[in-house]
């Protein structure tokens, strides 16, 4: 069977990851971790998306993107550069931007350490994070609702398709 791009297996390999770490799916409290936009009216107050950098676009947006080329003679393997925009966000129901500021750094805090320590190549679907996490965006306010945070990020692999 021939791939296409490693996109698709990555993203649900890098959800089942973080939905199952002790410090974030399973922490407590917990980050509930979304591939790609939520589909549910809850508004848990830690978050994680994977494939989605804002969480109000009411339109598709991109949630990964590739880069490819040859990697052997006789065009039989490529290299590819993927990244995956994520999204982390904490809000509280008070007025509080340090500790909603602080709580989703620590959801980007603990997406890192695990892209560090993961020894199975993201499940066969990457070589190797390149550089890992990188274009962090903060963006905060206080709504009637309270302080929201949210650190927009990207996570970066090389992935080898074929030969």
């Amino acid at each position: 069977m021939t791939v296409t791009s490693r996109i698709p297996a990555l993203i649900s390999y890098l959800v089942t990851l973080f939905q199952g770490a002790a410090t974030l799916g399973q922490a407590s409290p917990a980050v509930t971790v979304f591939d790609g936009p939520a589909t549910t009216g809850l508004d848990a107050p830690l978050k994680l998306f994977v494939g989605l950098q804002d969480p109000d676009s009411t339109t598709a947006e991109r949630a990964a993107e590739s880069v490819q080329e040859w990697a052997a003679l006789g065009r039989l393997g490529r290299n590819e550069e993927i990244t995956i925009h994520c999204c982390a966000e904490a809000w509280a129901g008070t007025d509080d931007l340090a500790t909603v500021r602080t709580s989703v750094t620590g959801i980007v805090a603990a997406v890192e350490v695990l892209m560090q320590s993961d020894t199975t190549q993201f499940g066969g679907n990457a070589l190797f994070p390149d550089p890992g996490i990188t274009a962090l965006a903060l963006m905060q306010n206080n709504t009637q609702q309270g302080a929201v945070a949210r650190l927009a990020f990207d996570l970066v692999f090389k992935a080898r398709i074929g030969g």
